[in-house]
C-alpha cells in the first residue's frame, strides 16, 4: 500500500512538472510570437538629417493630445499579418508654393510607399499635374497635393477647395502653409485667426481626420528698388526673413492649442540662428533664395517621412506592450 501511494506522488511531481514545462513553452512561444508580430510591424528609419547642419534639433513630430493616433492605427493595419482586408490610407497635403512644386509631397509619398504599399497609379507628374492622383483599387498609402502659389490660409478658405478636399476623403491632412504670411509686415493675431477659420471648414468637412500642420522651412527676403516696369528694378539687399521665427512659433502654439500635431521643420533644421544658412551651405535654394531645387523639396519630403515613421513607431511599440 505504501509502494501504491509512493508511486502516485512520484507520478503526480512528474505530471505538475511536465504541466509546467509545458506552460512554459508555450509562455515563451507567446513571447516570440508577440515579439515577431512587433519587428513586423515596426519599420527601421535613418537620419537624413545632413551632417553638415548646425544647431539642428530631434526630428519629431509635437503632438501631445495624440491626435495621429487614429492615422498611425490604419498604417499599422497596412503591415499587419494578422489582418486580412488592408485598407487604404490617404493623404491630403495643401500648401503655398512649396506644395504647388509637386517635389515635396511625391518624395514624402515615395519613402511611405516603399513600406506600406502603393494606393495610387503611377505619380504626381511634375508641376504640370493637378497634384491629385488616382487610386488604383489596391491597398497602400496614396497622397495627394493641393498647392497654390502666394497662398495663405485665406487663400483656402474657399468651398472649392474644402470640397476638393472632402472629396478625397483623407485619414491625414498636412497643411504646409506659413512663409507667405511672414513675407511682409506680419500680424500674429491675424495668421492666428485665418488658421482658426480654415481648421474649423476642414474639421466640419473631414471630421475623421487627423490634421498635421508644418511650420515654413525659412526664406530669405529680397528688397527691390522701385521701377515702373518690373524689369527694371534692381535688388537692393537680400536678408534672412526673420518673421519665420514668428510665423512659427505661432503655428506650433495654434496646434497646441487645438489638439493637433505640428511637425516644427524651422526649428529642427537650424531656427532662427542657422535654418536658413544650412539651407544656403547645401544649395538647397533656387536663385531667389525662397524656393527650393528638387534636392531641397525632396530632403524635406525624406524628412517629414522619418518623423512621420518615428511617430508611428512609438504607436506600436505602446500598443503593441
Amino acid at each position: 500500500m505504501k509502494r501504491i501511494f509512493t508511486s502516485k506522488i512520484k507520478f503526480l511531481i512528474m505530471l505538475n512538472i511536465l504541466l509546467l514545462a509545458c506552460s512554459g513553452f508555450i509562455f515563451s512561444n507567446s513571447n516570440f510570437d508577440k515579439d515577431d508580430e512587433i519587428k513586423s510591424l515596426h519599420i527601421i528609419t535613418e537620419s537624413v538629417l545632413p551632417a553638415s547642419f548646425a544647431e539642428t534639433q530631434p526630428n519629431i513630430i509635437q503632438d501631445s493630445a495624440n491626435s495621429l493616433y487614429a492615422f498611425f492605427e490604419k498604417m499599422m493595419m497596412i503591415r499587419d499579418i494578422k489582418n486580412i482586408e488592408k485598407p487604404v490610407v490617404r493623404i491630403v497635403h495643401i500648401g503655398d508654393s512649396h506644395v504647388r512644386s509637386h517635389e515635396f509631397t511625391p518624395a514624402l509619398h515615395c519613402r511611405l510607399t516603399e513600406m506600406f504599399g502603393n494606393a495610387a497609379t503611377g505619380f504626381i507628374n511634375g508641376y504640370k499635374s493637378n497634384g491629385i492622383a488616382k487610386e488604383s483599387g489596391l491597398s497602400g498609402i496614396i497622397c495627394h497635393c493641393i498647392g497654390i502659389n502666394g497662398a495663405t490660409s485665406k487663400n483656402f478658405l474657399n468651398d472649392k477647395y474644402i470640397d476638393e478636399i472632402h472629396e478625397l476623403n483623407p485619414d491625414l491632412i498636412i497643411i504646409s502653409l506659413g512663409t507667405n504670411e511672414g513675407l511682409g509686415r506680419y500680424d500674429s493675431p491675424h495668421h492666428y485667426g485665418m488658421m482658426e477659420n480654415l481648421f474649423s471648414l476642414l474639421k466640419e468637412s473631414c471630421p475623421n481626420a487627423s490634421i498635421l500642420y508644418t511650420t515654413p522651412p525659412g526664406a530669405f527676403k529680397t528688397t527691390y528698388s522701385r521701377a515702373r516696369r518690373r524689369k527694371n528694378r534692381k535688388i537692393i539687399s537680400v536678408t534672412e526673413n526673420k518673421n519665420t521665427k514668428n510665423v512659427a512659433a505661432t503655428i506650433a502654439q495654434f496646434a497646441t492649442d487645438h489638439n493637433a500635431a505640428c511637425w516644427d521643420l524651422f526649428n529642427i533644421v537650424g531656427g532662427e540662428q542657422y535654418a536658413c544658412q544650412n539651407w544656403l551651405n547645401g544649395s538647397y535654394y533656387q536663385k531667389d533664395k525662397l524656393h527650393f531645387v528638387i534636392d531641397g523639396y525632396a530632403l524635406q519630403g525624406n524628412l517629414l517621412y522619418e518623423a512621420l515613421i518615428t511617430g508611428y513607431n512609438e504607436y506600436v511599440l505602446k500598443n503593441n506592450d
